[in-house]
């Protein structure tokens, strides 16, 4: 439940046994490899691992797995991850040419495209010289000649008579020919003597008349037409001798290239480290981060090689140490929050076992279903055992769904009001100490004080946390000038709240708690934690007017008590959120049970609105619950006592997307 204690080790190591060290060091993901001064010049691994090579050889197997059979893909994604010996995965090397392989893949690939490219730009050219294939005379003939002019063209007779159109053309000197009709438009050949261009051109602008864009071609349309075709019929032969040329390589070397790129994948991380070290002509040195705990086995592994040294080194001061977060298996899911928000720093406290029961808790109210727990924990705890790489995040989904059956239970939320319907909602309804928030005015001011409730504990539980951790780490100041203080005047303020009537007009609770005369002793701890605020709240202030302003400030504005009351309000998104789920659950049962009526099809419709309804209703608000349950941890709990912005540990890892390797 604390940050691990690590050990700094300074490595020296021959370049001969620099490569194979590493290589077992990996394979524990317990070793951190930094540099220790300047880049080597040389890299001894006997391949290419650069990233460029790897992201060719990945590209390559996307190619191969593009070009396989619909029913193929669909076996392969089943399938998962290759199963391979080790032994195999280590001679991969013995293939030296998967470089070129892929590099082969690629090129293919490319041609395809530029081949499918061509296709798409011929087939056009082919459908708009059918257009004009009622021309049989060669294309040079067509243009301005030395006695007439012919031109090829569309005119778009619209609501004009096309018969009109023909005697205009004739009087205007112009020979018309129709080739084809396509609706309104009319293809045809315009002839003119010369001796009449003016007019012609003047009439023929005048028309809907686009002009055929065939200039291009030489020959006669039915030749141009058989030269494409046979064009289209190459490109189109080509392109499939080359498909299945690619499905030959990936029966052949789908699978080298996947264990090649998993290879390379995992020696880039070698490659990098051997990077990072300085080296002499024959010796390499790097340092490196361990757990204390793993410091025995990775000195039995340093001394396996007869040129590699290891001695511990104390850190340089201010340096960065990294953080591995230690916790017992019940925590571990809830460092996912502490994740995202920042791992503590070296010396700092962690805080995932203080978070756990409040985020599970606050994730149970925001849902507030039991019918939807049982749901959510069945879903995850099948999928924690499928989906390894997710199994943190869906436990700690999996324990909020045990604590949204608690709070289902004792606010009588099972699928909304579903047992009312079925007749079994006195049964339930006995179940639910807190009352229904949806149908009493009982249940909802339960859930009301319950979520105040529950924002108080744990606020003053942030503060308690700084109070001990000041004194754990002998920081006398955070602990009796910034915790204290404070636990001092908000505790006194919630026990005199709670001593008077305005509690009980307010529904906080039914008769004060408190005699009314404790005002009169817990004014005095108020007083003192508001000096000691006043004084020393500020206190990094050198000058003492600015000094006891600040402290002013910080009791009563920046992070004093109206910020304090802003915490605790904040809580009551926890009720808000648990009511809108519980009422969305509540329209969607009213809504469904009124197909009941219908004869035969009802109960089917009642069934889908069932079913789908409250599967929304689970995914709208998991989402909601999470975020706001994040929100209060880190806006209103962590600022009491956390900081975060650690360095997280990054170990040298064996890790493989792409097999699964056994012994």
């Amino acid at each position: 439940m604390a940050v691990a204690k690590l050990s700094k080790l300074f490595i020296a190591s021959h370049k001969s046994d620099a490569e194979a060290f590493l290589k077992k060091f990996q394979r524990t993901s317990a070793v951190e490899i930094k540099p220790y001064s300047e880049k080597l010049e040389t890299s001894t691994l006997p391949i290419d691992t650069s990233r460029e090579n790897k992201t060719n050889v990945g590209k390559a197997l996307d190619i191969l797995n593009e070009y396989k059979d619909k029913e193929l893909k669909k076996i392969a994604a089943k399938a998962g991850k290759l199963v391979i010996k080790r032994s195999e995965y280590e001679n991969i090397l013995e293939i030296d040419n998967l470089e070129e392989i892929a590099g082969e893949i690629i090129d293919l690939d490319s041609e395809t495209s530029n081949l499918e490219h061509r296709i798409s730009e011929t087939d056009p050219k082919i459908h708009q010289l059918k257009i004009w294939s009622g021309y049989r005379n060669d294309i040079s003939d067509l243009g301005i000649k030395q006695k007439y002019t012919i031109r090829l063209g569309a005119i778009k007779s619209e609501r004009t008579d096309f018969n009109i159109i023909l005697q205009e053309l004739e009087e205007n000197h112009i020979s018309c020919q129709s080739i084809s009709e396509e609706g309104d438009i009319i293809y045809v050949i315009l002839a003119y003597h010369n001796s009449f261009s003016t007019e012609a051109q003047k009439y023929i602008s005048g028309l809907a008349f686009d002009e055929a864009e065939i200039s291009e071609y030489e020959g006669t349309i039915e030749k141009n037409i058989e030269i494409l075709n046979k064009n289209i019929e190459y490109y189109r032969s080509r392109r499939q001798k080359i498909i299945e040329q690619i499905v030959v390589l990936t029966e052949k070397y789908e699978r080298s290239l996947t264990i090649y790129l998993d290879y390379l994948d995992n020696n880039l991380e070698i490659e990098e480290a051997l990077n990072l070290g300085f080296s002499t002509d024959s010796v390499s040195f790097y340092t490196a981060w361990i757990k204390e705990t793993d410091q025995d086995r990775i000195f039995a592994i340093a001394e396996s090689f007869n040129f590699v040294r290891i001695e511990v080194i104390e850190p340089e001061k201010g340096e960065s140490i990294p953080i591995v977060l230690r916790n017992k298996a019940i925590f571990r899911p809830f460092e996912i929050v502490i994740n995202l928000y920042g791992v503590p720093r070296y010396f700092e406290i962690d805080p995932t076992p203080f978070i756990s029961i409040f985020f599970a808790m606050f994730f149970g109210l925001c849902l507030t279903d039991a019918g939807y727990g049982i749901i959510l924990a069945i879903l995850t705890l099948t999928l924690a055992f499928r989906m390894k790489g997710a199994k943190q995040f869906l436990m700690l989904v999996f324990i909020g769904s045990l604590f949204t059956m608690l709070a289902g239970a004792i606010f009588n939320g099972w699928f909304g009001d579903l047992p009312a319907y079925l007749g079994m909602g006195s049964f339930f309804e006995k179940l639910a100490i807190l009352g229904d928030p949806i149908k009493s005015n009982t249940g909802s001011m339960n859930f009301f004080r319950l979520a105040l409730a529950l924002g108080a504990i744990h606020v003053m539980f942030g503060l308690f946390i700084k109070f001990f951790d000041g004194i754990r780490r002998r920081d006398w100041a955070v602990a009796f000038f910034d915790g204290l203080p404070w636990i001092m005047i908000l505790l006194s303020l919630l026990a005199i709240l709670l001593s008077m009537d305005m509690a009980v007009s307010m529904q906080l609770v039914s008769a004060p708690l408190f005699p009314a005369d404790i005002s009169k002793i817990l004014i005095w701890p108020i007083a003192v934690g508001a000096l000691i605020i006043i004084l020393f709240g500020a206190r990094q202030e050198k000058s003492w007017g600015f000094r006891l302003f600040m402290g002013f400030l910080n009791l009563t504005i920046v992070n004093g008590l109206t910020s304090f009351l802003g915490d605790f309000l904040s809580y009551i998104r926890l009720m808000a959120l648990g009511l809108v789920t519980a009422g969305i659950g509540v329209a969607i049962n009213e809504i469904a049970f009124q197909f009941l009526s219908i004869p035969v099809a009802g109960i089917v419709i009642l069934i889908i609105i069932l079913i789908f309804g409250h599967l929304f209703n689970i995914a709208i608000n998991i989402l909601g619950s999470f975020v706001h349950t994040l929100r209060l941890q880190y806006v209103e709990f962590f600022p009491k006592f956390y900081t975060g912005g650690g360095r997280p540990f990054e170990a040298l890892k064996d890790e493989h997307k792409y097999i699964t390797i056994v012994d």
